[in-house]
């Protein structure tokens, strides 16, 4: 599967930067840093075009979706154990009793 930039990955998720590289901190995906520098001689010092932006690190495509889609599913685990324990709360408080599982 293909390496995407930091923010390529951002946008093709729909989200930030911030959201990616913190996946990128937590361990959650790996990265390819971008390539090195070539040392610098008399002759590369000569024909040394700067470039506007420096490249960004790579995140694999692939690793990027199921990263995603775990997160998702995560997510939207935690969401429904919010709303579970708070319709339980609900009923407790109303009946004063646990209710069977």
């Amino acid at each position: 599967m293909p390496k995407v930039s930091i923010s390529e990955a951002a946008r093709r998720l729909d989200t930030t930067e911030e959201v990616i590289r913190e996946w990128i901190r937590l361990g959650l995906l790996d990265v390819e840093p971008p390539p090195a520098k070539p040392r610098r001689t008399r002759e590369l010092n000569l024909a040394f075009q700067p470039t506007s932006a420096a490249p960004e690190p790579k995140v694999d495509l692939e690793q990027l979706y199921e990263v995603a889609e775990e997160v998702g599913w995560l997510l939207l685990s935690l969401e429904a154990w919010d709303r579970a324990d708070t319709e339980t709360a609900c009923r407790l408080s109303h009946t004063g009793t646990i209710p069977p599982p």
